[in-house]
């Protein structure tokens, strides 16, 4: 395949708890058309160890599967390529030095994501390739080492659930043993309803018309009880009992030789198993179809689709603003000041319009939202709320990001809060930080202020203010403040000048 036919295609990696997935598709008509996939059974799940840091030889074997995904990589345009990790990653303690590793490797830097940001991916891929998206439907996707559940209509999911079982947690905490007797599974079934009892109202009142499993586990299963002579494929609670029973009779999975499934996938199959009876007996479903699409496709459709993408994050930020009571016309002041002044220092400080700016505006949006628990120290209420809620169509280190430039938009920074940033990704944020810090500044008087009175210019590590002499005198408090607040940009070691026009 020719590198030039790739300009027009994406590429999503899903670096999971049991596999590494990649597949690369062209948007075709309302859909897309895979032109390759790729899939390492990596284990990421099962290479945690006591102290939830990844083994150096699993990191070796994750890596070296990333070297095989960057060569069918070439030729796909960086900005249509999205990598996201999930449970493992979301756990792991040591997760910064694989993520650098794998950044230089792909070009991309792996995005962390929620439990339920995954389920909204996987219902996006299901609903996109459905014959008839506007049925109401179940999605469940079972990883290594979680378990998505998603009700929705159309492309629009009602209630999301990541929950904390996997093929590859269980297979590893039940079945450590050879022989795997029906009372194995069964016990392993049992603590994953009780997992579930706590979702199972919310989840059988809103009821669904149909019930589709993503993932790997729910595509074996199919393809086991269909080579088996149980079903045609379609899962139902008699199938899963006749399966049981034949792998209680074989004495283990290995045992019944089947050739639609690959050892790999044996071996995590039976915790798979114990998870998707609990999830068919809890919630009461009768029968689930296989689904051949998953998070990545969810990826593709996303990145094919920006204008919707983007639309959940406005949504997203929206639902945070009507919440939390913010002060929209204030909030507005700061968004225009913040955009006004990124105009000018964009070239010198080498920012992205497209990341960049819409981190400062959500910012801008966002800053006063620690107000509605309480007046003092609002800012560090607001990093807490930004920090602690599922922000749905945003990753982790997004929000991550959010959460400090809300807490430190006003009075002393701590350096040492962004010290876990790579060195040029945090002067990246530390460069938003002082232009949302000057924009608030600017506006603490809360009225609005005629911006070309500002002029920003940025040399070495100055960054110099031009506003007119007028505007100060007419502002002595916001004045003095500008003073100090060269003081505190001195410890994030930019010196602000403020010269009277």
């Amino acid at each position: 395949m020719s590198h030039s036919h790739l300009s027009n295609s994406f590429a999503a990696i899903d670096l999971g708890s049991n596999s590494f997935h990649m597949v690369i598709a062209e948007p075709e008509g309302s859909s897309i058309r895979i032109i390759d996939s790729l899939r390492v059974p990596v284990r990421l799940g099962a290479g945690l160890d006591e102290n939830k840091k990844l083994k150096k030889q699993t990191r070796m074997l994750a890596l070296d599967a990333l070297g095989q995904f960057a060569q069918r990589l070439r030729g796909v345009p960086l900005r249509q390529v999205r990598v996201v990790g999930t449970n493992t990653l979301r756990r792991a303690r040591n997760s910064a030095d694989f993520m650098h590793e794998a950044h230089s490797i792909l070009g991309k830097p792996i995005e962390i994501i929620s439990g339920r940001e995954e389920a909204r991916l996987i219902f996006s891929a299901v609903s996109h390739t459905a014959p008839d998206p506007d049925t109401q439907r179940l999605v469940i996707d079972i990883g290594g080492g979680s378990t998505e559940l998603v009700i929705g209509k159309g492309y629009k999911p009602q209630l999301l659930e990541s929950m904390h079982m996997g093929c590859v947690s269980y297979t590893t905490k039940f079945f450590n043993d050879k022989k795997v007797r029906s009372a194995d599974i069964k016990k392993a079934s049992v603590e994953a309803q009780v997992e579930l009892s706590p979702i199972k109202r919310a989840y059988t009142e809103a009821g669904w018309t149909e019930a589709t499993g993503c993932s790997g586990t729910i595509k074996a299963i199919s393809r086991i009880v269909e080579e088996l002579g149980i079903s045609d494929g379609t899962i139902t609670n008699d199938a899963l009992r006749s399966l049981i029973a034949a792998i209680d009779k074989a004495g283990s999975i290995e045992k019944l030789e089947l050739q639609s499934i690959s050892s790999d996938r044996s071996a995590v199959i039976c915790g798979g198993l114990a998870v998707l009876h609990a999830l068919m007996k809890t919630l009461k479903i009768k029968s689930l179809g296989a689904s051949q699409v998953a998070l990545r496709e969810g990826l593709i459709f996303d990145m094919v689709g920006k204008a919707e993408h983007i639309d959940i994050q406005s949504q997203t930020l929206l639902n945070l603003i009507n919440r939390y009571d913010i002060d929209a016309q204030q909030s507005q002041r700061v968004e225009n000041a913040v955009t006004q002044f990124f105009g000018q220092v964009q070239t010198a400080w080498d920012l992205d319009e497209d990341t960049d700016l819409a981190q400062l505006i959500w910012a801008a949006k966002l800053h006063e939202l620690g107000k509605a628990v309480a007046h003092t120290q609002y800012h560090k209420h607001g990093e807490y709320i930004i920090g602690h809620s599922d922000l749905i169509g945003f990753s982790l280190a997004e929000q991550k990001i959010l959460a400090l430039l809300v807490r430190y938009h006003r009075r002393k920074i701590n350096v040492e809060a962004f010290d876990p940033f790579r060195k040029t990704e945090k002067l990246r944020v530390l460069r938003l930080l002082a232009l949302l810090r000057l924009a608030v500044l600017i506006h603490r008087g809360r009225h609005t202020t005629n911006l070309d009175r500002f002029k920003l210019k940025v040399k070495e590590d100055q960054l110099t203010v031009t506003v007119d002499q007028e505007w100060l005198e007419e502002n002595p408090l916001t004045s003095a403040e500008l003073q100090a607040e060269s003081d505190r940009l001195l410890l994030i070691n930019f010196k602000l000048k403020t010269l009277g026009g």
